[in-house]
């Protein structure tokens, strides 16, 4: 899905369905939950906008509202944060993060099932990826990334996906006249 237009009809056709949530679009949430303002203070989150927050929030209405992450999601999800947010920001910062975190569901995959993985698709895709790849197998869900190469992936497995860039470069980037 590329538009707003795409998630809302998909949507239509086949209900709420869960979401499942790359990294950096859960940095993009969780940050943004904390002000816009933050986005451009972070390295992990700086090539977003408050307009694209906003945009993230509304491809969000369109489906269950219990978030899904992975645990391999959530290890780099911390591991950016812990980077990028220093004193004295770090303790409102995670105790907004924890606070939301509460209200979402972690999808565990197993190794053996990961490691059951091909090798070359591990090489372009990594243990992160593929665990979001299998919990959208195993819940039916919807995967919402700004990684191409996921997104493509995705879309040759025939699991259903939106790749945030697109939809932000058609719903933001407004002709000039």
């Amino acid at each position: 899905m590329y538009t707003l237009d795409g998630v809302r009809s998909y949507r239509e056709t086949r209900g709420k369905k869960k979401l499942i949530l790359d990294t950096n679009l859960l940095l993009l949430l969780l940050i943004g939950a904390c002000g816009k303002n933050f986005l451009q203070s972070c390295d992990c989150t700086r090539k977003y906008t408050g307009d694209g927050y906003d945009l993230l929030l509304k491809i969000l209405r369109f489906f269950e509202s219990e978030i899904i992450i992975t645990p391999h999601v959530l290890a780099e999800f911390s591991n950016f944060f812990m980077r990028d947010i220093k004193e004295p920001k770090i303790h409102y910062y995670l105790t907004t993060v924890i606070d939301r975190l509460k209200n979402y569901k972690e999808e565990h995959i197993s190794l053996e099932r990961l490691l059951g993985t091909k090798v070359n698709i591990l090489v372009l895709l990594g243990f992160p990826d593929m665990s979001i790849i299998e919990a959208a197998k195993k819940i039916d869900g919807v995967i919402l990334t700004d990684d191409t190469g996921l997104s493509l992936y995705a879309d040759s497995c025939q699991i259903a996906n939106i790749r945030f860039g697109a939809v932000s470069a058609n719903e933001l980037l407004v002709p000039t006249t």
